[in-house]
């Protein structure tokens, strides 16, 4: 560093982040050292040599130094990786909390397999059930539950249908909409499965809910190292 007097220089209340010297370039015997204050929103300020001081350079730099481009790029980098930190972060506790919704069976994914509800939703169609816990069951909810015979002796299997009566004390009366008549056997509260809160039409035999955390954590994965691996690319590439 050349030995001058820092008259007009201030690191101000700020601090100051960035130094650099640097020679204008086609000039000779003149030298401007730059800084950059700590806040983000900073501007470079330039100081020229004068008889043996730094003197603080009023109004726009002269010149475009190759200092100055360094500090306003480093500035871009880290608010580029602040955000994707931020968002890395933010995607990890998303998925994290789906994870442990599937896990504990709060929030599932059901495919529909037949046409009882045709007109409402449709074969293929996936809906998203949420656990009784969550919500009030009455009439006019859509319930996933374990159907049984009438004598509840065999499970029939798992059906998605309205109810149309009864309450959780006595049993609920359900019914497809697309059926001609109700269920035969009523539906107790240690049946039901879940509410239907909402169904994605056509989205299918293809996302079951294993395959979508997958999937997930897949894209996840991408999004964080895709930058990385373009810049140890370019690295690369600058070196050949």
């Amino acid at each position: 560093m050349l030995p001058v007097a820092l008259s007009g220089f201030s690191s101000s209340a700020e601090g100051v982040r960035s130094v650099g010297w640097v020679s204008p370039p086609g000039v000779v015997g003149e030298t401007w050292l730059v800084t950059l204050g700590a806040k983000q929103d900073s501007v470079p300020r330039a100081y020229r040599v004068m008889d043996g001081e730094l003197r603080a350079e009023e109004g726009p730099l002269p010149f475009r130094s190759q200092v100055v481009a360094r500090f306003r790029a480093a500035s871009q980098v880290r608010v580029v990786r602040a955000w994707r930190t931020l968002f890395g972060v933010f995607a990890a506790v998303s998925i994290g909390v789906i994870a442990v919704a599937f896990l504990s069976g709060s929030f599932q994914l059901r495919l529909v397999l037949s046409d009882s509800m045709s007109g409402t939703f449709e074969r293929g169609d996936v809906l998203a059930v949420v656990s009784p816990r969550f919500v009030e069951l009455d009439q006019g909810s859509i319930v996933v539950f374990h159907y049984y015979d009438t004598d509840r002796s065999t499970l029939v299997g798992d059906f998605s249908h309205r109810i149309i009566g009864g309450s959780a004390e006595t049993g609920w009366e359900t019914k497809g909409d697309a059926n001609a008549v109700p269920d035969l056997s009523p539906v107790l509260r240690q049946d039901v499965i879940g509410a239907v809160v909402g169904w994605v039409p056509k989205f299918g035999f293809l996302i079951q809910p294993s395959s979508l955390l997958i999937a997930a954590l897949l894209v996840l994965v991408l999004m964080v190292a895709a930058p990385e691996i373009r810049h140890l690319r370019t690295l690369r590439n600058g070196k050949k």
